[in-house]
């Protein structure tokens, strides 16, 4: 199982984002978790968390627009949520 887990590590960090924090490779550390390769980083995020991560990451490379429009939606409907007095 280790094996596969690390084939599925090297065909997505080809073209997978690096953490968000550091810079370095994020890795799987089990079947649903992704952590930062580097020692010093405690970065770490669900399997869930990270295809979105690739996916938002990849719309911002090929059409930043997009993202950023996606992007305001989010924060749109998170702030509509919010009491009136936080805003």
């Amino acid at each position: 199982m280790g094996d596969l887990l690390r084939v599925r590590d090297e065909q997505a960090s080809i073209a997978a984002p690096p953490c968000p924090q550091c810079g370095v490779q994020l890795v799987s550390s089990t079947s649903d978790w992704w952590q930062c390769a580097a020692v010093h980083c405690p970065y770490e995020m669900p399997d869930e968390a990270y295809r979105l991560y690739v996916s938002l990451c990849a719309l911002f490379e090929s059409a930043p627009e997009k993202f950023f429009e996606l992007v305001r939606g989010h924060r749109d409907e998170v702030r509509a949520l919010e009491p009136a007095w936080l805003r």
